[in-house]
This record gives structure tokens, C-alpha cells and sequence, in this order.
């Protein structure tokens, strides 16, 4: 049974984030968008710094992109922030090494500029993308996933392999820490978090100070400002859609980060499960001992639950798509032509996404929780968006010139006669289906659980239970020089400071 208290199974994930993606289908004809809603929230915020400060000229975002508010953003970040809530623990207790908060800032920046490059973020090539049968999509695919790759082991070399994990949750920690053994890589966050209180972080109390005013400038100005003509400026403000648009944006977003939080839903390592699954059945010991991946994250990618959790929203999106497209003569969306100006992008995205610890709207469902790698990327999201948006028209005339190819879906590739579009519909259809079942009993394969273990019980949960068995008991890991390092300057500082140090059990419920 679901407890509001506790993590819930992967797959419920995708059920949730499947039903937004349907959600938003319903209301606009196409599936869910991310990237354009910030940018523009970050030209509301630049149009209010510039009238404010009277500054002349000052258009660096607001030149490409008109100022508007995302509500389904939002939603998202109080999905996620209810769960912190409902479970009595926020992440701002982690304490993450600053070789990561710099790579996740840098990760914020790169991810960023490549979803310009291509119109679209993860969300929009994956969760939407794939359902549509976007040729652009599966292309985006093929080069995102080696760049994701090689940022994992970019992280890997740099000796934090430790911080990637699906969620951090304290009490997976804890038991790591005082039980050793195979989890003794999840106890490492205990470890370093013990003289750590985010609530004296000042850079971490600087960047939410920033964000919170950011997002409050959007709402408010949602408020005030509207459109004349329907399309262009504030066009998800009240005066434009009203009130029960707004609500139902804010329900969407609801959901997903929801869904998310409750289980760490991310789209980046969906893709990279089946090849690092065989990685981890061959090679345990090699991401144990010498990458150092946590025990938890080992067994995520072992039950192939990322995989298939985005399967089951992509399928689910997909069945409301070919309803819209066959019944109501809506057309297919996200329909656009590759060019290696989106590959770019994609490569971009492949870093960024691995970087910070989870895609664009992972992130955000990350920041409602508290990560702080969440809060040092959402800066470098901002201005990542200013080599697009100061040369924009160098990009977009570069991407019309380097066009791959002008089939936009997969239903065009062979014939354009509705009967034959429909057969081939229905096979790519078949296929999503095929390779749900396939993640599904390769899961149950690797991890010897039953159907209904995996179904009922969450990942930490069942990592825990599995290196439990005794034929995958081991010897707790030593940590490295550079983790202790980062303790001992902790304890350095905490013993020069002029009040004692709060207890771990202090830090619950900061955000």
C-alpha cells in the first residue's frame, strides 16, 4: 500500500508524469514544455530589473523571448515541496562535495544553451517527443545518450561516482553508515553531512532568496500584465486564460513533480539503464570499488525501474496521441525537422542532465526537495540561455541550413497514405509496448524479486533487502582521501564556529 510517508515504487512515476503528459495533451493538442517557460519567466524578470533600475537597452532575453509565467514549472516545485512535507525530510541536509556543486552549475549552463539548440529539453524529446513519433526525438536520442554516458564517467574519474543516486533519502543513508557492507557507499552522505547546516549556507540562502523573488515576479506579473493579440507577451497570465486554465497548469505540474518526488523520476538515466544494467550484472565490484556508485543506485539500474517507468508514460501519452490523430483529427505533434544544430543541442543536454543530477524538469521537482545541486544549477540555467538568445538569429539560420532530413515523424518515413501511416503507427506502438515487457522481466531477472515485490516495495527498500541476501554481503568501502578531506574541513569550520553544531536531526524540513 502507497504510504504518503515513504518513497513509492519507480513505476508509479511514470503513471503520474504519463497522466500530466495527458493532462496537458487535453488542453493544448501537444505534449508538455519547459524550457520556452523559463526562459521567458527570465525575460519577465529582466523587463521588471530594467524598468525598476531604469535601465536602458538591457534585453539580453528579452530580445528573443517575450515575458510570460509557467505555471506548470510551478507546480511542479509544490509537488515536489508537498512530498518534502508529507515524508518530514527535505535533502537540504546532504551536504554535496563543491566538485559537484561546480559541475552542476556548469551542468545548468550547458543543458540550458542545448535546449535551445534543440527547441526542446529532455521532457520535450522524451516524454513528449518519442510518444509523438518524432523523427527529430529518436535522432536527438542516438547522441544524447553516449554524451550522457561520458559524463558519467567524467563524474566517475572525478571522484564523486558517491552523489549519484536516484534520491538521497537520510534514512537509506543511515543505514548504510552504521551497517557497512555493500551499502557502505550510501552512509557517505551521512558522513559528510554530520557538521554540515544548510540553514548557514549562504550561498544556498542567496540563490533561493534569488529564486524565490524570480518566481514571485512571474506570478505577480501573470497578474497584472496580459495580451493584446492572443499569442505574443504574458500569454498564460490571468487576463488571457483565466483562472481555470491557471489551475488546471498548476494541476499539472502538481502531478508530475508529485509522482517525481516520490520516487526520483528522472529522464536521464532512463536511457542509460539497459547498458549500465549489464555493466552492474558483470561488473559489480568495478562500480562498487572503483567508482564508487552507491549500492542503492547500483540495484536502480539492476531493476531496470527507470526504464521502465518512462516506457509506461510514453506508452500512455502515446494511446492518447493516436486517439487525438486518428478520431479527432488532431495532428501529430512536436513535428519538426532534424539538423545537426539539434544534435548539438542534444549533446549539450547529455552533459548538463548527468551533471546536475537529473534532467530539466527533474530539477525542478529536485529543487521543491531541496537538492543543492538543484539550487547551484538553477543560476546556470539562467544564463545559459544568453548564447542562444544574443546570437539567436546566427542558430536558427544555422539550423535551416544544416537540415538532415525533412521526414518529421516516424508515420512519414514509408508513405503518406493514411492507412499506411495508421499500420505504422500501430507498430511503433507494438515496439513501446515490446521493449515495457521486455524492462519488466529483465528487472525481475537481474534482482531474483517477484512481480509484486517490485510492484509494492520502493528502490531503497529493495537494495536494502538485496545486498542483504548473503550471497551478495560484502566488505564495507574505504572511503577516499577526498571525501575525508571534505569532512575534515567541516569539522574544522564547525569547531571555530561560535555556536555549537546542529544535529542532523535539526536540518529535517529545510527546503
Amino acid at each position: 500500500m502507497l504510504s504518503l510517508r515513504r518513497q513509492w515504487p519507480f513505476w508509479v512515476s511514470g503513471v503520474f508524469v504519463g497522466t500530466a503528459e495527458i493532462m496537458n495533451y487535453w488542453a493544448l493538442g501537444r505534449p508538455i514544455g519547459l524550457t520556452t517557460g523559463l526562459v521567458e519567466m527570465t525575460s519577465a524578470a529582466e523587463r521588471t530589473v530594467a524598468k525598476t533600475f531604469g535601465i536602458d537597452g538591457m534585453d539580453w532575453w528579452s530580445r528573443a523571448y517575450d515575458p510570460n509565467v509557467h505555471w506548470i514549472i510551478i507546480g511542479v516545485l509544490i509537488g515536489a515541496w508537498l512530498v518534502a512535507r508529507a515524508e518530514k525530510e527535505s535533502r537540504g541536509w546532504v551536504k554535496f562535495p563543491r566538485r559537484e556543486l561546480a559541475l552542476a552549475f556548469a551542468g545548468g549552463f550547458v543543458f540550458s544553451f542545448g535546449t535551445r539548440l534543440a527547441h526542446g529539453c529532455t521532457t520535450h524529446h522524451f516524454l513528449g517527443g518519442l510518444s509523438s513519433m518524432s523523427t527529430a526525438s529518436l535522432l536527438y536520442l542516438t547522441v544524447i545518450m553516449p554524451a550522457g554516458f561520458a559524463t558519467f564517467y567524467l563524474m566517475a574519474k572525478m571522484k564523486i561516482g558517491h552523489v549519484f543516486k536516484g534520491q538521497e533519502n537520510r534514512a537509506t543513508s543511515e543505514y548504510g553508515c552504521h551497517n557497512g557492507g555493500k551499502m557502505s557507499i550510501d552512509g557517505w552522505a551521512c558522513e559528510t553531512a554530520k557538521n554540515y547546516n544548510p540553514n548557514r549556507d549562504w550561498l544556498r540562502i542567496s540563490i533561493i532568496v534569488i529564486m524565490a523573488m524570480f518566481f514571485f515576479n512571474a506570478i505577480i506579473g501573470s497578474f497584472i500584465y496580459g495580451t493584446d493579440d492572443g499569442l505574443f507577451g504574458w500569454g498564460y497570465s490571468l487576463k488571457t486564460i483565466g483562472w481555470g486554465m491557471i489551475i488546471w497548469f498548476l494541476l499539472i505540474g502538481l502531478v508530475a513533480g508529485f509522482g517525481m518526488a516520490k520516487t526520483g523520476f528522472g529522464t536521464e538515466c532512463a536511457f542509460m539503464t539497459p547498458e549500465i544494467s549489464m555493466g552492474v550484472d558483470k561488473k559489480e565490484n568495478f562500480f562498487e570499488k572503483v567508482w564508487h556508485i552507491p549500492a542503492s543506485t547500483r540495484f536502480l539500474f539492476r531493476s531496470m525501474s527507470p526504464f521502465t517507468a518512462m516506457f509506461i508514460e510514453i506508452f500512455m501519452l502515446w494511446v492518447a496521441i493516436m486517439i487525438g490523430w486518428q478520431f479527432f483529427d488532431v495532428k501529430l505533434p512536436l513535428g519538426m525537422n532534424p539538423n545537426w544544430v539539434l544534435l548539438l543541442g542534444a549533446a549539450c543536454q547529455g552533459f548538463g542532465s548527468v551533471a546536475m543530477i537529473g534532467c530539466e524538469i527533474r530539477t525542478y521537482m529536485r529543487l521543491g526537495l531541496g537538492y543543492m545541486t538543484a539550487v547551484v544549477a538553477f543560476p546556470g540555467f539562467l544564463l545559459g540561455y544568453l548564447p542562444y538568445t544574443l546570437y539567436q538569429d546566427y542558430w536558427e539560420n544555422l539550423a535551416k541550413e544544416t537540415t538532415i532530413t525533412k521526414v518529421k515523424h516516424v508515420t512519414d518515413i514509408f508513405s503518406y497514405d493514411p492507412t499506411i501511416q495508421l499500420l505504422t503507427g500501430l507498430a511503433y506502438g507494438m515496439l513501446i509496448a515490446g521493449l515495457l515487457y521486455w524492462s519488466i522481466k529483465r528487472g525481475l531477472a537481474l534482482t531474483g524479486f517477484s512481480f509484486k515485490e517490485m510492484a509494492t516495495t520502493n528502490n531503497d527498500d529493495l537494495a536494502i533487502e538485496y545486498f542483504n541476501r548473503p550471497e551478495n554481503r560484502g566488505q564495507a568501502i574505504a572511503m577516499p582521501e577526498l571525501v575525508r578531506d571534505e569532512i575534515a574541513s567541516l569539522e574544522q569550520a564547525a569547531s571555530h564556529a561560535a555556536t555549537p553544531s546542529v544535529s542532523p536531526s535539526a536540518n529535517k524540513g529545510v527546503v
